[in-house]
């Protein structure tokens, strides 16, 4: 039988890592926002190892992801989501359920918090200009008269990287797949609802005019598309 998700992540620790120093509960469980698909993230922050592990386990009828990271290294994993723009683990540690704690596992729980709000490093023209090139180029490739598959592979790239400009333009954090939508609807509702429209339109009626349009207006204010003349 399927346990309440604090539960199952108290169980889980318990049994597997009761010496940890810092354990949360992270992603939709953590925000009590599970369903019945959902499965159980768990960030724990050990004393011994040398590098972050992921581990896959089923346990109190629950899919669980265990993020495994030495206190040792952790600010390498963290500096790692900083450059990228998408900190995964400060995420999970930061806006989870506290399982367990201890004065050192609070320290790297006080660093997730403080890089969260501290936001990622901002863009520099290189590269905002890095983004108009590929969307560019990927909006040219919208405008030529491709196969079905080859055309949602392409609206694919485009809403994703756009997703993402507008984010990391204005100094805010990224993420993947449902996670950038929901920094995107939670930064700005209303481009994430111009951009759903636009998904729509495409995915429904074959029309790609919206999302060029919302591609243009984007980038006016960073000098529009680029193509020609682009250096990397």
């Amino acid at each position: 039988m399927r346990m309440e998700p604090m539960l199952a992540a108290e169980r889980i620790i318990e049994d597997s890592y009761p010496d940890c120093l810092l354990a949360v509960l992270g992603g939709s469980a953590g925000r009590g926002e599970f369903n019945e698909f959902s499965d159980l993230d768990i960030a724990v922050v050990k004393r011994d190892g040398e590098e972050l592990q992921r581990r896959t386990i089923e346990a109190c009828g629950w899919v669980v992801e265990l993020f495994l990271l030495p206190i040792d290294v952790y600010r390498t994993y963290f500096d790692q989501g900083i450059m990228a723009g998408n900190p995964t683990l400060q995420r999970i540690i930061a806006e989870g359920k506290v399982i367990r704690r201890t004065p050192d596992g609070d320290e790297v729980l006080h660093e997730a918090q403080s890089d969260l709000r501290y936001g990622p490093f901002p863009l520099v023209s290189s590269d905002i200009d890095a983004y108009r090139y590929m969307l560019t180029e990927y909006i040219a490739d919208l405008r030529s008269v491709r196969p079905g598959a080859e055309l949602w592979f392409t609206v694919q790239k485009i809403t994703t990287l756009l997703s993402e400009f507008v984010l990391r333009v204005h100094n805010q954090w990224t993420g993947e797949g449902k996670t950038l939508f929901r920094l995107l609807s939670a930064f700005d509702p209303d481009f994430s609802q111009r951009l759903e429209q636009a998904m729509e339109a495409i995915y429904h009626q074959d029309e790609p005019a919206q999302l060029m349009d919302l591609c243009a207006d984007t980038l006016n204010a960073y000098g529009g598309f680029l193509l020609v003349g682009y250096e990397e």
